[in-house]
């Protein structure tokens, strides 16, 4: 039987003032965001709330020792309500801190080891339009000492409120901007591919690939800095359409993938999906080109524009290289020999994402994946 749910509440305001105005913020919250946001927006309000900021604790994407370390310092605090304003590492963070304090560490919750509990009120707040964290019952960290990247999947994780600010996108770098929505245009895709989408996740994967595509349109006829402003609102709806379409049915080969590379070489995470997405769509293609992937073929025609003739997934591969120019992933720093080792940590770290593909792929075709884009 297929289910589909929508469990935060999603406001939807148009800047930050009016986000401020409506809330009662108290000395009992906790402030969770990075530091640049927190002096742009957070500070000039001089707020009674307890602040919690990112780098205090470490750079990059998220690891399970970051997250025992904040941990530390957040149980201390004594909040009831976690508010977390930021990208989807802020977001998911935020989701472990909203839970029942435990004497688990952050490794034994992304290894099924400790039980979850919902104890404090979730405010999350996307400040990147590509993670749709917000949405969604999953949080994601690294695991250095296994190389890759786990995530943790619960209703536990799921926000009491979403709230989208478009404004927020406007001070976006342009190449955050990019790895960011292709990573929502990576959950757009693949959900809509899953063996578990149905009717109401297809719709909401289908939106949000032609907002994307729409707003890359735009993007690459203009400059980035004039055009901005009237792509956020699509940007953000499209991130969060897609968050809600792969938090039920799941995203697949191509996120498993990015893993190792992102977690060994600090690859951003939309950037490494990447890096990943038009091989494994290749090698769907190559072994199912009918029925659901004919619709989506379609489904970019369409929203590409295509001429009469035109092969829709080379006009895409085109775009995706404008948007971010193609790089082998030995210039990352991966080496011969992480071909082998990455493929076999996808086959026994990322079955929670490889049951959700368009087609099975053995452990030799990821290899050989990984061997083309080397």
């Amino acid at each position: 039987m297929n289910s589909f749910q929508i469990k935060p509440v999603i406001q939807y305001v148009a800047t930050f003032s009016e986000f401020a105005a409506l809330m009662d913020f108290t000395p009992e919250d906790c402030l969770f965001t990075p530091r640049y946001l927190y002096e742009t927006w957070l500070k000039p309000l001089n707020l009674p709330s307890h602040i919690l900021l990112f780098e205090d604790y470490g750079n990059g994407e998220p690891t399970d020792e970051m997250i025992d370390r904040i941990l530390l310092d957040f149980n201390k605090l004594n909040c009831q309500r976690v508010i977390a304003i930021g990208g989807g590492s802020i977001l998911d963070i935020a989701k472990i801190l909203a839970l029942k304090p435990t004497k688990s560490t952050a490794l034994d919750l992304f290894t099924g080891k400790a039980e979850l509990i919902k104890e404090k009120q979730l405010i999350l707040i996307p400040t990147t339009c590509g993670t749709g964290s917000e949405v969604t019952r999953i949080s994601i960290a690294g695991i250095p000492s296994k190389n890759t990247k786990k995530g943790l999947v619960a209703d536990a994780l799921f926000a009491d409120t979403a709230i989208l600010i478009p404004e927020l996108l406007y001070g976006l770098p342009r190449h955050i901007m990019i790895t960011s929505s292709l990573d929502a245009l990576t959950h757009a895709m693949e959900s809509f591919v899953s063996p578990k989408a149905h009717a109401y996740s297809e719709m909401f994967s289908i939106e949000a690939i032609r907002l994307l595509l729409k707003s890359y349109k735009t993007l690459l006829a203009s400059d980035y800095d004039s055009v901005i402003q009237d792509i956020a609102a699509d940007l953000m709806r499209a991130s969060n359409y897609a968050g809600i379409a792969f938090g039920n049915v799941g995203v697949g080969a191509v996120h498993a993938l990015a893993y190792p590379l992102g977690e060994k070489y600090h690859v951003a995470h939309g950037e490494a999906c990447a890096r990943f997405f038009s091989g494994v769509f290749q090698a769907y293609r190559s072994k199912v080109a009918g029925g659901k992937m004919q619709f989506l073929t379609d489904v970019l025609t369409e929203a590409l524009d295509c001429s009469a003739g035109q092969d829709a997934w080379a006009v895409m591969d085109e775009l995706l290289k404008q948007l971010l120019p193609s790089k082998p992933l030995r210039e990352y720093g991966m080496t011969e020999t992480d071909i082998e080792s990455f493929a076999d940590s996808v086959v026994n770290e990322q079955q929670r994402l490889l049951v959700n593909n368009y087609s099975p792929l053995s452990r030799d075709e990821i290899r050989d994946i990984f061997k083309k884009l080397w």
